[in-house]
């Protein structure tokens, strides 16, 4: 049986927002949680996908302060992604 084993490395960040900001260098934010939510013990909960360019996918999670910081921040840096609307312009004459 052939099996394939991924290789797996593990980096530290003090935080969720500064392992955002690290994988934001070299990939986007594909979801953000819509809004904060709240365990059921009333702590705020947020979430952040990151995917890469070669399909390589992150989850940041984050609770209380951290939240509502980590959902502020990816926000910010979504609509920096985001390009301008395009138009087009069609002569019909």
């Amino acid at each position: 049986m052939d099996q394939k084993t991924l290789s797996t490395t593990s980096t530290g960040y003090a935080s969720s927002i500064e392992a955002l900001r690290d994988l934001l260098s070299s990939c986007h934010i594909t979801e953000i949680s819509a809004s904060l939510s709240h365990l059921s013990n009333g702590v705020e909960y947020s979430f952040v996908e990151i995917t890469c360019d070669d399909g390589v996918q992150y989850g940041l999670q984050a609770y209380g302060k951290e939240a509502l910081e980590l959902n502020r921040v990816a926000r910010e840096n979504i609509s920096k992604e985001q390009k301008p609307p395009m138009f087009i312009y069609i002569n019909k004459s």
